[in-house]
């Protein structure tokens, strides 16, 4: 196997730790910097709104730069941020620290696959973007769980140190590794939204922003849900990460199956519609005994995490059929969609707990999966889809 490619792994199993590690330990964050949950909660609308609407200006700016520039150093921006963020004092730094590690990983994410191909072999390229993803698979799965126990035994703050010293020693080895002479993407910022003018593209867009924001509203408030709403206690969140990760991993595997036998269309429906259900159910988790509804919360977020990490499959299965020739420029519109719909999710779960509680985090999130099933059902379904 490439090493240089297991390098660029390493980065995508950095950033997708943090995004992670940031929902299990928000409580922990904001006792100690003395903030609610819900102010808490703009930690992650400021990186979504950076990360979605800042990295594509970036990437525009950044067209001629080389691509071992762009990918090296957005991970050491995206590791020093992760590192400070475990250091610095005061709500307004984290935030300041957290919407500069979301310029560092959006960079690094929307050039490390293109980076990829360009490294590979005519033949190999599906199986080195595929190394580049399962980094993000493995941080899931192993990484997210493994940092929510530092986390619980050593503090948030360490935790976030690791993260931030993975990253920057997958920066520099990557500066050292990677060559020098491939470079990047130069459209203008009006040659890349140019895909949208194409039949079915913008609905698409709106069914993956409404499914980021339904799912988020409840994910982001992971950790007081599943310790106060469900009375889990919280040295089992990591267990709670491992099945989620591990119905990740499924779900990720086999929607793209599903996609290819049946239809993208008819798959993402079909997810969506599953996940409509467990959110809408959760608040009944929480009237049954308290062994009961411990026990169910694991096959749940197994559940969970198998249609949610199963939707982005036929998603892009569905962009690449409206838009065939513009694959690479309709899945960064997408990632600019989904950060957007995070970021929404965030003020939206925060405005829940503030006026209804923890206990409609699911039924709000379920009501805005409607709208996105809705969005997914109008949307033609273009070629193979």
């Amino acid at each position: 196997m490439d090493m240089r490619l297991v390098l660029l792994a390493l980065g995508a199993f950095a950033g997708s730790v943090e995004s992670s590690l940031i929902v299990i330990v928000m409580p922990d964050v904001a006792a100690e910097v003395g903030v609610s949950l819900p102010e808490a909660g703009w930690l992650i609308f400021v990186y979504s709104i950076c990360y979605g609407i800042g990295t594509p200006i970036l990437a525009t700016l950044l067209g001629h730069v080389d691509r071992r520039t762009v990918v090296a150093g957005g991970e050491l921006l995206f590791g020093t941020m992760a590192l400070l963020f475990g250091l610095l004092p005061g709500y307004l730094l984290l935030l300041s620290a957290r919407t500069l590690m979301a310029s560092g990983a959006g960079l690094f994410t929307s050039t490390a696959q293109s980076t990829a191909v360009a490294l590979a072999a005519p033949g190999k390229r599906g199986r080195a973007i595929s190394t580049v993803v399962m980094g993000g698979s493995i941080a899931i799965a192993v990484g997210a769980p493994l940092a929510a126990f530092v986390a619980n035994t050593m503090g948030w703050r360490v935790a976030y140190m690791g993260v931030g010293l993975i990253a920057i020693i997958a920066a520099v080895t990557m500066w050292l590794r990677l060559p020098g002479d491939i470079y990047g993407d130069r459209r203008t910022f009006r040659e890349r939204l140019s895909v949208l003018g194409v039949r079915g593209i913008p609905m698409t867009l709106l069914t993956a922003g409404l499914a980021v924001m339904g799912v988020f509203v409840f994910f982001n408030f992971l950790a007081p849900v599943a310790t106060d709403l469900i009375g889990i206690d919280k040295s089992l969140l990591p267990v709670v990460m491992v099945a989620f990760g591990l119905g990740a991993i499924f779900g990720n595997h086999f929607a793209g199956r599903l996609a290819d036998s049946y239809g993208a269309k008819q798959t993402t429906l079909l997810l969506l519609g599953v996940s409509i259900v467990l959110l809408a159910v959760l608040p009944l988790l929480a009237p049954l005994p308290h062994w009961l509804r411990v026990a169910a919360f694991f096959p749940f977020m197994f559940i969970y995490g198998a249609v949610t990490w199963g939707y982005m499959p036929p998603q892009l299965h569905r962009l690449a059929s409206l838009a065939p020739k513009s694959v690479q420029l309709s899945a960064a519109l997408n990632l600019t969609s989904m950060n957007i719909g995070g970021a929404l999710s965030a003020v939206v779960g925060g405005l829940v707990l503030q006026h209804l509680g923890l206990a409609w985090l699911g039924p709000v999130g379920a009501l805005v999966l409607v709208g996105a099933l809705v969005a997914a059902w109008i949307a033609p379904a273009g070629q193979d889809a």
